[in-house]
């Protein structure tokens, strides 16, 4: 094939931001604040009293200053709701967390005597399977154990169910959220080495995996894409030292070989890639009832659903290595929160088929000893996160290949995680014509008024009138945001060298996402909730759609 022939890469466009202007540019909190201001500055006038003006007129400049400046990307009212709402929970000590070591009070064990009548029967039939594995029968007041997790994630237990051929596989439930999600470790080929024509076979088969999944009714209702990039820990190696090193090599070889096994963490880095699938109870709520009822059928359904993905997940290439079972998801979740875990865990994992401990650790123990949410960071177990929302997608045409510098080699371990929420055909033409609508109603507001209408304004309206033409054509859409952390192990709260360290790493990622041709926005004032979207692959998906933000 020669230049001539040779096909063009194809590029990507059109996603659409759902940051919809209420009136003349402006959210609906800035256009009530604008109001109030142009109530003070003529509030004088009406009562005859100039001198009032001198106390109300100052008051309506400042805030007709803070509907119309920016400051670090974010408006007045949003910096406001962000900081009213940390300290509200500071004040009652809700950013920070200890566990039930450091916590005798909070203890992650619950009694079914406790439960109400009603759910009594329910919470029986959940622990069938705990009680089946350890021996005994289940009686009212039995204990059962339950995960000890912070903030947001308090909600989460971590159940288990098998599949047909009797492979365990670990199930995530948000009792509040009524959801259920498994979590799948894969592997994938990569993009950037190979031929144009296999990558965008690869990228058309994820296009395919959601489409499908663009279904009325379809239970899942989520789907996750985690990738985190973190230190080796070199476990590995140096178990297939142990295991090819000659006893009678010379002492110098044996010298050297250790020496390079013990700078081998510095020297190499490691990725690990889930896909994690979100059902929710109450669109399964006919299959569940048929299964039994209960957490224990709602897994057996939602385990159904994942088996019949795969043929799709391998039509992208992804290929599914192992569904996590609840100790292997649990070691994720608190090589999270403790970095520091990760090489004893590692070794722990190589170790276990010698008939040493079995790998994972027990899904109670998937928590932090203690974390603690700062505005602009999150403290958890000796180390400190940053976390970032992408709130602004390449407007031009791009590559597939657009996000690597964020998923390139780094010096500290990141994670980003992609979450999609795949809409039926009916919410998707609700959810066009609304845009269409909301679009439409700015732009000729501005008209009306004499104003001209920004290019950026124009453009997402006729993105949005081609979303309604694709749409109609059998396209499905799909609503998905993305999020990064960047983590600094061994973080020393009181050093400023620390502190350094953790911007310099954060200034590192900014750098990288300006590369990636995207905008991020540090998630201030809510970073414990951003660490729990962005580095667990726990099926946490998108805020709800609001009309106005």
């Amino acid at each position: 094939m020669n230049e001539q022939t040779k096909p063009e890469a194809r590029s990507y466009f059109g996603w659409q931001v759902e940051r919809v202007a209420f009136m003349f540019g402006m959210s609906g909190p800035r256009v009530l604040m604008l109001g109030a201001a142009s109530l003070l500055a003529v509030w004088p006038f009406t009562v005859a009293d100039l001198l009032f003006g001198v106390i109300v007129w100052p008051i309506a400049a400042i805030t007709v200053g803070l509907v119309f400046f920016r400051v670090r990307g974010r408006t007045a009212d949003e910096w406001i709701t962000g900081w009213v709402s940390y300290h509200l929970g500071k004040r009652r000590d809700l950013h920070k967390f200890a566990s039930g070591a450091l916590a005798p009070d909070a203890s992650p064990v619950i009694d079914t005597a406790d439960l109400e009548a009603e759910a009594t029967e329910e919470a029986e039939q959940d622990m069938a399977p705990v009680s089946a594995q350890h021996g005994h029968g289940i009686g009212r007041g039995r204990k059962r154990k339950r995960a000890d997790l912070p903030g947001v994630l308090a909600p989460i237990e971590i159940l288990e169910d098998e599949f047909p051929d009797g492979t365990p596989i670990a199930i995530v439930h948000h009792r509040i959220d009524k959801s259920f999600t498994a979590v799948a470790r894969i592997t994938y080929p990569g993009l950037g080495l190979v031929d144009t024509d296999r990558r965008e076979q690869r990228v058309a088969g994820w296009g395919g995996l959601l489409a499908g999944l663009c279904t009325e009714g379809n239970p899942i209702i989520r789907v996750q894409a985690f990738q985190r990039l973190l230190p080796e820990s070199g476990a590995a190696l140096r178990r297939w030292h142990l295991d090819h090193a000659d006893p009678q090599a010379p002492e110098v070889t044996q010298a050297i070989t250790e020496g390079l096994l013990s700078t081998a963490t510095l020297a190499t880095s490691s990725r690990e890639s889930f896909l994690a699938f979100t059902m929710d109870a109450r669109r399964a709520a006919s299959a569940i009832r048929s299964a039994g009822g209960g957490s224990r059928a709602a897994s057996a359904v939602l385990a159904r659903h994942v088996i019949a993905l795969t043929a799709s997940i391998g039509g992208a290439d992804l290929a599914v290595q192992s569904w996590l079972q609840p100790r292997e998801l649990a070691e994720v979740v608190r090589s999270a929160f403790t970095p520091n875990m990760a090489r004893s865990l590692a070794e722990r994992r190589e170790a276990a088929d010698r008939g040493g401990l079995p790998a994972g650790i027990d899904p109670v123990l998937a928590r932090p000893a203690s974390a603690e949410a700062r505005p602009g960071y999150y403290l958890h177990d000796g180390s400190a996160s940053i976390t970032y929302w992408v709130y602004d997608w390449p407007r031009s045409r791009t590559y597939s290949t657009v996000l690597a510098p964020l998923l390139g080699e780094g010096q500290h371990r990141r994670t980003f995680s992609m979450h999609h929420e795949p809409l039926g055909p009916r919410k998707a033409e609700k959810e066009v014509m609304k845009e269409r609508t909301a679009r439409s109603v700015a732009v000729r507001m501005r008209q009306r008024t004499g104003q001209i209408v920004p290019e950026h304004e124009q453009a997402a309206l006729d993105r949005a009138a081609q979303q309604d033409v694709e749409r109609a054509n059998g396209h499905g859409l799909v609503r998905f945001t993305g999020l990064i952390t960047v983590t600094v192990s061994d973080f020393d709260d009181s050093s400023d060298g620390s502190h350094r360290e953790l911007e310099d790493a954060a200034a590192a990622l900014e750098a990288d996402a300006a590369a990636a041709r995207i905008e991020v926005d540090r998630m201030w004032n809510t970073q414990d909730i951003g660490f729990a979207m962005s580095a667990l692959p726990l099926g946490f998906g998108l805020p709800k759609a609001r009309w106005s933000q």
